[in-house]
């Protein structure tokens, strides 16, 4: 007589093959805990640090240029639904205004991060993390909360950055006759 969990399968099989599977999520979650936050900041060197300066240095405003390398993020992302792509837009342009109101790309490498982690190792547990869906195919309800919650960092950031007098300017050198007759 065999003593059995589930139809078909000896107890004894049940056991071993959920002892050889626990495994996977934790390395897919260690995995992730180190390529994720490289793989962030790249992205955010590239969309924040290079085009929205690229942009930024023709014009006055800081509007075009986060408007700019939000769509390019999102189109970065790939194709999907239309809430999906709204969804990248905006986180684009929450982590761009970021990097304009604070002179630097940690706020949004850190809010990047977390997305990136929370999506992945939700995704890494449930065992699909290698599913081809991006977050360009997410629902409306997943931009409504999304949205929410990069708005409320937004406004928390933009709060500290002013609690703290965060200076984002350099002072200027002068013209530049003036410091290259300094430098000789």
């Amino acid at each position: 007589m065999t003593v059995t969990n589930a139809p078909g399968v000896p107890f004894h099989r049940l056991a071993r093959t959920a002892t050889h599977r626990w495994w996977r999520p934790v390395a897919g979650t260690l995995v992730l805990l180190v390529l994720v936050p490289l793989q962030a900041a790249a992205e955010e060197y590239v969309c924040r640090g290079w085009f929205l300066q690229a942009v930024g240095a023709f014009v006055r405003t800081p509007w075009l240029p986060i408007g700019v390398q939000a769509v390019i993020f999102a189109a970065v992302h790939g194709t999907g639904t239309a809430w999906g792509l709204a969804d990248v837009a905006v986180f684009g342009a929450v982590t761009g205004w970021l990097a304009v109101r604070t002179g630097g790309l940690e706020a949004g490498i850190a809010l990047h991060v977390v997305n990136n982690l929370i999506a992945m190792v939700g995704a890494a547990a449930f065992g699909v993390l290698a599913s081809d869906e991006s977050a360009a195919d997410s629902p409306w309800q997943l931009l409504a909360v999304d949205a929410s919650l990069m708005l409320v960092y937004a406004a928390t950031i933009t709060w500290l950055s002013r609690h703290r007098r965060l200076v984002t300017l350099a002072p200027a050198a002068g013209p530049p006759a003036a410091v290259l007759q300094a430098a000789a």
